[in-house]
């Protein structure tokens, strides 16, 4: 009937419920730090750049807020997802939405991959779920042999978790903690080739308010080169638009 409302269905559904937004490529993450890291990647890239990494055909959104979010979150709401955007297709019979999730590499978010992958046949770990690591590689032919490239990329990394605030350089971190004389963490060190950082969580807040006020594009290059990665996986240009 003519002025009749449109009723979401499908994937667009389950987004409006939950306060996603959605793109050709969907990436959901743990929570909102790692959205806003990503954000202000993206940001940075574009200012020095011209080429957006996000927001035009790609999204990133956390799986939750607070205690609705992190490993539990993803492990409740990305199968769902996932199977929906497999049902959800255009006229011409191609997926309207490519979604993808990515976790820390700590303890809970290889026991969510662990989980989710053994509970559904077609969520496969580097085609469709990814654990955070240092070094992401582009796209490969297949799973099998995006592992391996992922395994060779982190040698140097292999014996540490890897969290989002890793991903930022030292000096930024030891600016913000000499910034601000209530921090109680501790200063991130160099390790295993990588650097090793224990926030707690509301020095975590802090760093990203600071890092979205003080970070250079030269200090988010880590962040960029995952964002670059995560447009390949949902078969996007890694260089963005």
């Amino acid at each position: 009937m003519s002025g009749s409302p449109v009723v979401a269905a499908g994937c667009e559904w389950v987004a409006q419920k939950r306060g996603w937004t959605l793109r050709r490529g969907n990436v959901m993450v743990e929570g909102d730090s790692d959205v806003g890291y990503f954000e202000l990647a993206s940001r940075l890239h574009r200012n020095a750049t011209g080429k957006r990494l996000l927001g035009e055909d790609l999204s990133v959104f956390s799986a939750g807020q607070g205690d609705d979010g992190g490993t539990y979150g993803i492990s409740e709401w990305f199968p769902t997802l996932f199977g929906m955007a497999g049902l959800d297709l255009d006229q011409a019979g191609k997926r309207r939405y490519h979604v993808i999730a990515l976790v820390d590499d700590d303890p809970m978010g290889r026991s969510a991959v662990n989980g989710i992958t053994k509970g559904h046949r077609r969520i496969v770990e580097y085609e469709s779920i990814f654990r955070l690591r240092r070094v992401m590689p582009l796209r490969a032919g297949s799973a099998r042999v995006l592992e391996e490239r992922f395994k060779e990329a982190n040698e140097p990394h292999r014996a540490l978790t890897c969290v989002i605030e890793d991903l930022l350089p030292i000096a930024l971190c030891e600016r913000f903690l000499a910034q601000t004389p209530s921090a109680t963490s501790r200063p991130p060190i160099a390790s295993g080739g990588g650097t090793v950082s224990s926030w707690t969580s509301g020095d975590k807040a802090g760093l990203l308010r600071f890092a979205k006020a003080q970070a250079k594009v030269g200090d988010v290059g880590a962040l960029v080169g995952v964002l670059r990665a995560l447009r390949s996986y949902v078969g996007l240009t890694p260089d963005g638009v």
